[in-house]
């Protein structure tokens, strides 16, 4: 059996506008978690795991263990963030160890910790081997020892590149590049100190537009709802929103903002019994897409066991559907491989900073 939960575990449900790029592929750090993520910071705990036994509980005193091995292997030691405690996710996630476990005809222990910076301090000093991380916290847990890499992100059928930031304006405003913004307003779906903030900018920078310098204002809002509004009554000429989709055609139907604020909004005028209309947003620039947050394994793990690893996860939601929805209850499309340089707009972020 198994006691842990994990970052990559969510509420069931669809994709919402901002828990999907928040919590999956843009998620920024909260301040504590941020000031913690530099390489000096210390492991949770210097004494390394016990080498047997499958459950590990990292948030409360280790227990003796007396468990034997299950052959002379030594175990893969996965570690997750226990987000509502080790025993509360036991059921949802031992489908997924026993099929890795299965799979790679070894031991696997899942260690849960309390938090993600106690995760990651343990997976840096490689006191575990492997974890799943939001894509902004992946970038800033590399940065700050080079020694992670990602192995598979998963994909929704609907987005299997990942998801993008897009910059929208109103079809009316006469806006048609980049270059027409100048002297213009913007509204942000995330503030000065997010990853998507530092993402955002960095991007129009390489595109030719300087927000800090070539417009009149930029505005920071909580989520993507309350920048599109902005848009929408006139009070900023653009907003830089998240989507799954970088076409104009798809931005109302494919999930992300646009599509999540043009449903709340109608469901308003339905209420009042007024005609549901789709509002005069057009998209002039989108980002690389960014791939969900990966599954990622320390450096001094072995190619060989690297490569059982990945295609163990590729073939999970095919050969065992229980063991994929265990693990991710978000995206619907399986795994797919990925490399460093899928995340190099976070990492250049994260390294910079």
């Amino acid at each position: 059996m198994l006691l842990t939960a994990g970052a990559g575990l969510v509420p069931s449900g669809g994709l919402l506008a901002q828990e999907g790029v928040e919590r999956h592929a843009l998620e920024a750090l909260d301040d504590a978690t941020r000031s913690a993520l530099p390489s000096q910071f210390p492991a949770t705990d210097a004494t390394p795991p016990p080498d047997s036994g499958s459950i590990i509980d990292r948030t409360a005193p280790d227990p003796a263990n007396t468990i034997e091995l299950l052959d002379n292997k030594p175990p893969l030691r996965i570690g997750l963030v226990a987000e509502r405690g080790a025993s509360y996710l036991q059921a949802q996630i031992e489908p997924f160890r026993s099929y890795m476990q299965d799979s790679l005809s070894r031991p696997v222990e899942v260690i849960a910790f309390n938090s993600m910076t106690t995760l990651m301090a343990a997976h840096i000093s490689h006191q575990v081997d492997y974890s799943i991380y939001p894509a902004s916290i992946f970038s800033m847990a590399y940065a700050s020892c080079g020694c992670l890499t990602p192995m598979v992100a998963p994909v929704s059928r609907e987005a299997p590149d990942g998801v993008y930031m897009v910059l929208v304006v109103r079809g009316a405003s006469g806006i048609k590049s980049l270059a027409d913004l100048s002297g213009r307003s913007m509204a942000l779906s995330s503030k000065n100190g997010a990853i998507p903030f530092y993402m955002a900018m960095n991007e129009l920078k390489k595109s030719g537009l300087n927000p800090e310098r070539d417009l009149a204002s930029l505005v920071g809002r909580d989520n993507p709802g309350d920048a599109l509004a902005l848009l929408e009554d006139g009070t900023v000429d653009a907003a830089l929103v998240w989507s799954t989709t970088p076409y104009n055609q798809s931005l109302f139907t494919s999930d992300g903002a646009i599509s999540a604020y043009v449903q709340s909004h109608n469901q308003s005028r339905n209420d009042r019994r007024d005609e549901a209309t789709n509002p005069d947003f057009l998209s002039i620039w989108h980002s690389p897409a960014i791939p969900a947050g990966p599954h990622v394994i320390h450096n001094e793990v072995s190619k060989q066991d690297r490569a059982e690893l990945i295609n163990a996860l590729k073939d999970m939601n095919k050969l065992d559907p229980a063991a994929y929805d265990a693990v991710e209850r978000r995206y619907d499309g399986g795994f797919r491989s990925v490399e460093l340089k899928d995340y190099e707009p976070l990492i250049e972020i994260a390294t910079k900073r």
